[in-house]
């Protein structure tokens, strides 16, 4: 290796490792609550071909057993921004039964967010059959955040879910054409959801409002698995499985109070929440050398999750606020009746030199929210995806790769009222949108640095 192809390769190597840990994971929205956010370069394709695709180590997210297609080791790191456009108008919004609109008399409310998401993925052959893995990932997550004064207050204003996934993974090929892998994931969620309430006595006006801020998070573990079958050169099929997490959150809630209540008071929250299991099912076709088609089914029991099922108690809140809240402790659930879903994507990439790779992709993506269950916090319906993206090879195995997808989502309506005292309603439509824009860095490797050690 001469000295330019070795400096070429630890800069590389360098350039990916120091993004990936300057980024410290945030936010995540995609349908549901699951993240499809892992590769721009699979975002450029629709999110086709997810388990099969295999050119990079942030395969292993979708289907470990991809990585025995690595010659040596490979490191990715990528960042997204998305851009969800939440726009609400109420038919009608009554808490404790009196009409109530929003600053300066509105109806409508914009809770649509612009947040940046970062992955991080390494993998490297470790001997002849076996490739190890690690990533660290945004699978689930949601943020819509609606103004602390619009009409929609009084069911919520905040509605906040991140997570972050570590997965050790190793991959295995002991026959050719197949390839076998498994991971381990130890992930961590948290939730902040902020609603506020009206005092019966001043149910019409913002300033005597109570503010309930709510906070809990936990730790909790899964495993995921594929395989890969390559059928020739030219022609492969892959099956990736993630389980089910379940979580039990606890943490705080503040209620900050108008100073006729009092002082404001804290208290402690319990919640569960479940995150659903998955099975895809990817193909990828290189017709010619310069054209591939890739495809995608997959399916998500989004069924397993039926509520955010908040417990609240705070014993020092002061009698009015119980008569407000329906006592010391209490109950509400958020994010109900989900349904289980399948998205569908056909993606298609292009080479048109050595050097370039455009990518052209669309599906749909159905939503476990529907009509019956769509509520304020998690406005979502089914999505049609459009993507196009390109890649460029900036010295050998050293890859920039840009993805963009726009989800066209249906309007959707909800009609919705507070389990509590107040008995807060809110009728009403969405108009809704969201882009998704990434950019990729990618260093792959043929050397294995042990290879050549005598024992």
């Amino acid at each position: 290796m001469g000295l330019r192809s070795r400096a070429a390769t630890w800069a590389g190597r360098t350039l990916v490792l120091a993004s990936a840990f300057a980024a410290v994971p945030n936010h995540a929205s995609a349908s549901g609550l699951a993240v499809l956010e892992q590769s721009p370069r699979l975002t450029g394709l629709a999110y086709a071909g997810t388990a099969a695709l295999a050119e990079d180590a942030s395969m292993a997210f979708f289907n470990p057993a991809g990585l025995t297609r690595l010659q040596g080791g490979s490191a990715v790191t990528s960042g997204y921004v998305i851009d969800l456009d939440v726009d609400f108008t109420a038919a009608q919004a009554t808490t404790w039964g009196q009409p109530i609109t929003g600053a300066g008399d509105s109806l409508s409310s914009s809770g649509g967010t612009s947040e940046a998401v970062p992955q991080f993925h390494f993998a490297q052959r470790i001997a002849e059959q076996w490739v190890a893995y690690l990533g660290v990932t945004v699978p689930f997550g949601a943020d819509v955040n609606y103004p602390d004064t619009g009409v929609q207050r009084y069911v919520g204003t905040l509605s906040e879910l991140r997570t972050i996934n570590v997965n050790p993974a190793i991959a295995f090929g002991p026959i050719e054409g197949f390839s076998f892998g498994a991971g381990f994931n130890a992930q961590h969620a948290r939730v902040h959801f902020n609603q506020r309430y009206a005092v019966p006595t001043f149910p019409i006006f913002p300033e005597f409002d109570i503010n309930a801020l709510i906070t809990a998070d936990d730790w909790a573990f899964g495993w995921n698995a594929g395989i890969l079958y390559e059928i020739d050169e030219t022609a492969r099929v892959g099956i990736g499985y993630r389980s089910p997490i379940h979580y039990t959150l606890t943490g705080d809630v503040d209620f900050l109070l108008p100073s006729l209540l009092g002082p404001s008071v804290s208290g402690s929250v319990r919640a569960g929440l479940s995150t659903p299991d998955s099975v895809t099912l990817s193909g990828f076709w290189a017709i010619t050398p310069w054209l591939e088609v890739l495809g995608d089914v997959a399916w998500t029991q989004w069924s397993i999750y039926q509520q955010l099922g908040l417990q609240i108690d705070a014993p020092n809140l002061p009698a009015t606020l119980q008569q407000l809240l329906g006592g010391s402790t209490i109950r509400d659930s958020i994010y109900e009746s989900f349904r289980d879903a399948w998205r569908g994507t056909v993606g298609v990439q292009l080479r048109p030199t050595k050097e370039w790779t455009v990518r052209f992709g669309s599906g749909f993506d159905q939503s476990p929210v529907y009509d019956a269950n769509r509520t304020l916090r998690l406005p979502d319906g089914n999505r049609v995806l459009l993507s196009l993206g390109f890649g460029y090879e900036l010295v050998e195995g050293a890859f920039v790769d840009f993805g963009y997808t726009h989800f066209f989502i249906p309007d959707g309506t909800i009609d919705e009222t507070n389990q509590t005292a107040d008995q807060s309603r809110l009728i009403g439509s969405f108009e809704n949108s969201a882009d998704v824009f990434g950019l990729q860095l990618t260093y792959n490797w043929k050397d294995v640095p042990w290879r050549d050690l005598p024992f």
